[in-house]
């Protein structure tokens, strides 16, 4: 028997049957092809009522249709039961369903006769009472509803059963008793959840031809990032997100089951409410001299406005967005308001984390400055004489004791804070819906003077100008501002680049204030200048980024026919960026400027328009079949406009006198760049019996940036989805009731990457050559006139099965992926006057598994354990490249690079090797010092940045009002050369620096290799350490380490008060949490770095150099509703 109830005011206000049958739903109703028992709970859901019938004369798995523009209950209960023997009953809240006159004056009789009265209560695993659980007599119309109390009474005999049920918890099933006090427990997995999937369409899952994992808004808000992107890690399956080692302002790679693209993006598309918006990547720099990272567009996002986001995986789930579906989707739905839950409501959150160093870099303090043993107090290296507390006149010019000291970065960094405040209101009506929220967030970062302070105003307005027609308005506007942003790996200002440079012996309180009397820097060296800075002095070159964002759109909904449906949307991406950076006079590297001083001030403009339309017609029960279907057809146009400016100084008239008129030498720059796809696209959807499901995609696109003959490019898709379980219910098969669902699923699809706009034809850039004379030069790249669109095909295979009433839940997925018509730049002679030329070339092979597995192992009356397992492999393959092409560079640095090989695998790292014998064992020169290949062997790689596999583990305990909830984040596999420890060592700073130092300087022995003369023999030379390091720190592969890493990458440990609490007070809900991210490093094994540091957020992963510590998060969440 089927019970249900959503609405729960109808409790408290018991109005009579004939005042409360004449009220209207809240909106119409109109579905199609869904079976008679999702119809009447919707019906309830809509109203204040519920309905009661027995299952074994009515059918509530009937497929049905009904559709009106009424919101009357009897006009559609009249439809709905048009030519069958089915009547209803009104008993004040309940509406009794019945198929003869007789058993209709029966269940009137058993909802009105009193037997035994039975009373009890209904909670949740908090102890919560549930207001409007259904409770039924087991086979009869007899039933009721619990008050704002979570309590009942009705009249039973005590051998009847009673049936508790409610709308996203479990059903139970009980021996009638007094005083039962009765437990419902959430139904985390219910079978016929909904999640958005391309063009923001909303579907069962159960439908779906291919994989598609969903996000709620609430997991991401709680032990939030400061960048959306990274509060992703571990929670999916096949996605992998990284850093730049920049902290909480830093920019992250999100990649979906792999590369896909050698010289393209390689990140999805992020879609908002259906509106593609610019993910822009602060962090892409693929060389080691890089400058700073200013984050990513998605980070623009409040959490607190998200309502979920589903990440389509596939080709075949992302096929309707043709040339930019190549990566996947990110599909992010925002909150709005609801017309379910009527009036004035309001929320507050507020986030405070704090932030210090989790792992830092491993140094030696026993050796100060100088070189060979001996101190030199204006040396850069930390090679002298041993710490003993002997006195010596250091760099500043002071005789005092040379003693060790910490000396740990961590002196110089400070806790970072991150706080974010974020206040939300909501108003509905039947016909009027309204979500805003103001949200303000404050970074104070580890380096002193970064900051940033970033305002999101967000507003969206739903409303029923009529029962067919309705509208939807969103506005989203950011405002941020960064202060001091640090720079990254070897630039002369980048903090951890001093670090590992800087002499163990000099102490950060000496450079704190970093000028002397006579305006130069404090400088414990005066070599190496244009690569040596105090790090105190690069808060004096200010640097400032801002950025205005608007993101917005307007839809409108139109239903002329019942069958048919229009939509019409128009969307803007919108912002304004701009940065100034100013060079002090006395900066000793910037030598144009020094003794000047130069000021830069640059803007970029952006623009992304998209206007859809979307007509989608729906027809269920063909002829009376179990056939049902939709077909929809669409169009979408969309253009892109980039505009950037720059405006230099040139060396400054007046000495850090910061301004544009200031400048001798002033340049500018400006840039324009225009794009536009146009697109048609329908979308075919078959479903028999509601367990046979065909999804049939095609799109069209047609690029301004490819040439005229290839500028249209068609991309199909199929998906088939087979509910085997359901099936066999349709023919009365029997099922073992131990397996709950069971569902099979296949798909293919062809999707591309088309490419930046004017590479089909000659470019020429406008510079000056003096203040009054301009030049011009021709782009060094020989365009390709026929150029095509980066192609990828894509097949996918999967299961989903649930065991145990959806307490045991497995989803598994296998797939590959094909890309092909790789856009390539090939290095030519520069005798042609040229450096490259564009071609299409490669085929790069991508294929791999996703496990999910979803567990309660333990639920027991206020105590439930909910596990969730995540695993995920992928391999790749670079099966051809170009006849002329059999290496092509992704990122490198002096002694390594990271490349694709034919035959290879997509970032493997080459790099210089030792010498070796035939047996493998290092040669050594005459002065038994490691010799070293002449060249790069790009054929041997020395490592590979991809994981072999990724996994998660997600452990989520309830008792009562208490919440705790760990991660458990692991990645195994995947290199990454380690260019600090590399330096470090160079420099001797680090601690593995430290071996055969005390053996050489006493004359005792040194460093001897293990290896070989170039005659054969064994080596017994020892080494000087300084030279035995200079030497190794250009061998890529000594400084190659695994990146396998367990980490605790997420903690909460939450409360939330009691309604019988908060009833004394004005607060309708109040959690309070405990929250932590990146917790605990469990296994790695670089010592004092993190396997997660890169230098890039671009293709060339698998470097490193100067990066920050990672930071610990600790901190509290409150949210309040009133």
């Amino acid at each position: 028997m089927r019970i249900s109830l959503i609405l729960l005011f109808s409790v408290v206000l018991q109005l009579s049957a004939a005042n409360v049958f004449g009220q209207r739903m809240r909106q119409p109703i109109a579905m199609r092809n869904v079976t008679l028992g999702e119809v009447l709970s919707r019906i309830e859901q809509a109203s204040d009522y519920v309905f009661l019938y027995n299952n074994k004369t009515i059918n509530s798995n009937r497929i049905v249709s009904v559709e009106s523009s009424s919101k009357e209950i009897p006009v559609v209960l009249d439809k709905l039961f048009r030519n069958t023997n089915i009547t209803y009953t009104v008993v004040n809240k309940q509406i009794i369903l019945s198929t003869s006159h007789k058993e209709k004056m029966e269940n009137r009789q058993q909802s009105q006769q009193a037997k035994n009265i039975i009373k009890g209560t209904v909670v949740d695993t908090k102890g919560e009472p549930l207001i409007g659980v259904n409770v039924k007599v087991k086979g009869s119309a007899v039933g009721v509803i619990t008050d704002i109390n979570g309590q009942f009474s009705l009249q039973a005999s005590n051998s009847e059963q009673l049936e508790f049920s409610y709308v996203g918890y479990t059903s139970k099933v009980l021996k009638a008793s007094s005083g039962m006090k009765v437990t419902l427990h959430e139904d985390n997995k219910v079978l016929n959840e909904v999640v958005v999937t391309a063009l923001g369409i909303k579907r069962q899952a159960k439908a779906l031809g291919y994989s598609v994992q969903e996000l709620k808004g609430s997991s991401l808000t709680e032990a939030r990032e400061s960048n959306l992107m990274n509060s992703l890690s571990g929670k999916i399956a096949g996605v992998q997100v990284s850093g730049s080692g920049n902290g909480a302002m830093g920019s992250s790679r999100i990649i979906i089951r792999g590369n896909n693209s050698l010289g393209g993006n390689n990140e999805p598309l992020v879609v908002v409410d259906g509106v593609p918006i610019n993910n822009f990547n602060g962090g892409t720099s693929n060389s080691e001299w890089s400058g700073s990272d200013s984050g990513n567009g998605l980070s623009d996002l409040d959490p607190d406005d998200i309502e979920s986001i589903s990440i389509l995986k596939g080709a075949a789930a992302a096929a309707l967005y043709g040339t930019r579906a190549g990566n996947g989707v990110l599909m992010v739905t925002t909150k709005k308001g609801s017309h379910h839950q009527k009036g004035l409501g309001v929320t507050f959150n507020s986030n405070v984390q704090f932030e210090n160093a989790m792992v830092k870099p491993e140094m030696q303090n026993q050796y100060g400055q100088g070189t060979n043993g001996s101190f030199d107090a204006d040396g850069n290296y930390s090679w002298g004489p041993k710490m003993a507390g002997q006195q010596l006149t250091d760099w500043t010019g002071q005789t005092r004791a040379f003693k060790p000291y910490d000396n740990s970065i961590t002196d110089y960094l400070q806790t970072g804070l991150t706080a974010t405040n974020t206040l939300g209101a909501s108003l509905s009506t039947d016909k009027y819906s309204f979500f805003g929220t103001v949200s303000y967030q404050r970074i104070n970062g580890v380096v002193p003077h970064n900051n940033q302070d970033k305002y999101v105003f967000n507003l969206r307005n739903a409303v029923n100008l009529s029962s067919k027609l309705s509208l939807d308005i969103k506005v989203n506007y950011i405002k941020q501002k960064m202060q001091n942003l640090p720079a990254l790996t070897a630039d002369p200002t980048s903090v951890m680049a001093n670090y590992l440079m800087m002499p163990r012996s000099v102490h950060f309180s000496d450079l704190e204030n970093p000028l002397n009397e006579n305006g130069t820097i404090k400088q414990w060296t005066s070599k190496e200048t244009n690569y040596v800075l105090n790090p105190y002095f690069t808060a004096l070159n200010k640097n400032q980024n801002h950025r205005d964002r608007f993101i917005g759109f307007v839809s409108i909904n139109y239903k002329p026919m019942s069958w048919m449906n229009i939509m019409l949307r128009h969307g803007e991406d919108i912002y304004w960026s701009g940065n100034e950076n100013k060079t002090c006079a006395a900066t000793p590297y910037a030598t144009d400027y020094k003794g000047h001083g130069n000021y830069y001030i640059g803007s970029s403009n952006f623009r992304e328009s998209n206007t859809d339309a979307l007509v989608t017609f729906t027809k269920d029960n063909w002829w009376g079949s179990k056939f049902s279907g939709s077909l929809s057809v669409g169009g979408n146009l969309m253009y892109t406009k980039t505009e950037t400016m720059g405006e230099n100084s040139g060396p400054l008239a007046i000495p850090d006198f910061f301004s544009i008129s200031n400048g001798q030498n002033q340049t500018m720059t400006h840039y324009t760049s225009e794009k536009a796809v146009n697109s048609v696209y329908g979308l075919a959807q078959l479903n028999y019996g509601n367990w046979a499901y065909l999804d049939l995609t095609a799109r069209n696109d047609w690029s301004s940036t490819l040439p005229k003959k290839n500028r249209s490019f068609f991309y199909p898709s199929v998906g088939i989805g087979w509910v085997v379980s359901d099936m066999l219910g349709s023919y009365d098969v029997n099922f073992p009731k131990w397996i709950s669902f069971a569902k099979l699923r296949a798909s293919y699809a062809e999707v591309g990457n088309d490419t930046d706009p004017y590479r089909l034809t000659t470019t020429y850039a406008i510079f000056n050559v003096t203040s009054d004379i301009k030049g011009s030069e021709v782009n060094n790249t020989i365009p390709l006139s026929n150029l095509k669109p980066e192609n990828i095909k894509s097949t996918e295979f999967g299961f989903d099965l649930r065991f145990l009433d959806s307490r045991l839940n497995l989803d598994f997925t296998w797939y590959q992926k094909k890309a092909t018509n790789q856009i390539l730049t090939l290095p030519i002679s520069s005798t042609t006057g040229k450096s490259y030329r564009l071609i299409n070339a490669g085929n790069i092979e991508n294929k791999g598994v996703e496990f999910v597995v979803n567990a309660i192992p333990v639920r027991v009356n206020k105590f439930e354990w909910d596990v969730t397992l995540n695993y995920s492999k992928n391999t790749n393959k670079i099966k051809k490249l170009h006849p002329d092409l059999s290496t092509y560079e992704l990122a490198s640095t002096s002694f390594v690079k990271v490349v694709a090989r034919e035959g290879g695998k997509y970032g493997d790292i080459v790099g210089y090797r030792y010498k070796r014998d035939a047996t493998n064992k290092i040669v050594v020169d005459g002065e038994g010092l490691p010799m070293l290949e002449a060249n790069m062997d790009t054929d041997h790689p020395i490592g590979n940045y991809l994981p072999k596999w990724m996994g998660s583990l997600t452990n989520l305990f309830m008792y009562k009002n208490f919440s705790l909830s760990f991660m458990l984040d692991i990645r195994v596999g995947g290199d990454i050369y380690m260019n600090s420890l590399a330096r470090g060592s160079e420099y001797g700073t680090t601690k593995m620096s430290l071996s055969g130092r005390d053996e050489w300087y006493s004359g005792k022995g040194g460093i001897v290799v293990d290896g070989v003369t170039e005659a054969g023999n064994i080596n017994t030379t020892a080494v000087n350490p300084q030279e035995y390091w200079s030497r190794v720190s250009r061998a890529g592969e000594k400084f190659i380490y695994s990146g396998t890493n367990l980490r605790l990458r997420e903690l909460t440990f939450g409360y939330t008060f009691p309604k019988s609490v908060l009833s004394k007070t004005p607060f309708t809900n109040l959690k309070c949490s405990f929250v932590g991210r990146n917790l605990w490093l469990i296994k790695k094994s670089i010592p004092g770095y993190d396997p997660e540091c890169s230098y890039s957020t671009g293709n060339g992963q698998g470097i490193e150099y100067a990066s920050f510590p990672s930071m610990r998060s600790l901190g509290f969440n409150i949210n309040v509703s009133f």
